[in-house]
């Protein structure tokens, strides 16, 4: 999942560790036209996936092409039929790909109608192509992988990963990234406490007041942010707290339950049980 920045940069920051970023997490509801595109692409792809592959093959460039064109009109199941995370989305239930779907809109939403190819360097099963994005300024390159005599857009790492996970892919990777956001969010609560506490005799600031002071943002006070519901509770005397913050869906949105106080960040895995103050000290994975 690592290489996968390589992949949707620059339109994807976030993903593991702020890499793809599938999934930043802000309420969303997709309409019930929407849910109909969704649902339609799906029947075509089923439909359209067998005499496709007897089709012409593609080369790098226009795999590459054909891949972000599709994503940026949100035909999701298409654009990553050409890519090595087929097999993420191949036996998927249109339900599922409709939970996915708010997942891909807030990722390939600003990938430009002008994307233009540069140069295009073929060694063996592997290629890169470079695109020039309108208004980035630097090409992006983007590397291919040759399988079953057809061009996929991705790499090994990017096409294990998706053989070992097979249809949890996507949203494993979901887990991952709204762990790692609330990971680094009990951080910033963290910091924002030793912060004010040393320069007012050891007070502590409510979400709402953390909030006001643009430390944090506004979804945070209205309780959750990236797939989390977030709870601070502070001492009768304003100069401890602890926040803890529980996965909105166990085992879709995250599966650690995390703690923070004065002490540092705490987490493990309670099936979707607050952490506390006796859970285990939280190391990220790297």
């Amino acid at each position: 999942m690592v290489t996968t920045s390589n992949l949707f940069a620059p339109y994807c920051r976030g993903l593991p560790l702020r890499q793809l970023s599938l999934y930043f997490a802000k309420p969303y509801r997709a309409n019930s036209g929407m849910m109909r595109l969704i649902t339609s692409a799906i029947l075509l792809f089923l439909l359209c996936s067998a005499a496709s592959a007897q089709g012409k093959r593609l080369s790098p460039t226009e795999t590459a092409l054909q891949f972000y064109s599709a994503l940026r009109d949100k035909r999701y199941v298409e654009g990553f039929a050409v890519s090595v995370y087929r097999g993420a989305v191949e036996g998927l239930t249109p339900d599922e790909l409709r939970e996915l779907e708010p997942d891909f809109t807030r990722t390939f939403a600003t990938i430009p109608a002008k994307v233009e190819p540069g140069e295009e360097k073929v060694d063996g099963d592997t290629a890169t192509v470079l695109l020039r994005f309108e208004d980035v300024d630097e090409p992006q390159q983007v590397v291919l992988l040759k399988v079953n005599g057809e061009w996929l857009v991705g790499d090994r790492d990017g096409l294990a990963a998706v053989k070992e996970q097979g249809r949890a892919f996507f949203f494993n990777t979901r887990m991952a990234v709204n762990e790692a956001e609330t990971y680094e969010m009990l951080l910033r609560i963290l910091s924002a406490e030793l912060l004010y506490g040393q320069r007012h005799q050891g007070l502590q600031l409510s979400l709402a007041e953390m909030v006001k002071l643009g430390a944090l943002p506004q979804d945070v006070q209205d309780g959750g942010a990236s797939g989390y519901r977030l709870k601070m509770t502070l001492g009768e005397d304003a100069k401890a707290f602890f926040a803890i913050a529980t996965p909105d869906a166990y085992g879709k949105t995250g599966r650690l339950s995390f703690y923070v106080d004065a002490g540092g960040v705490r987490a493990e895995d309670l099936k979707g049980q607050p952490a506390t103050v006796r859970s285990p000290a939280y190391k990220p994975p790297r």
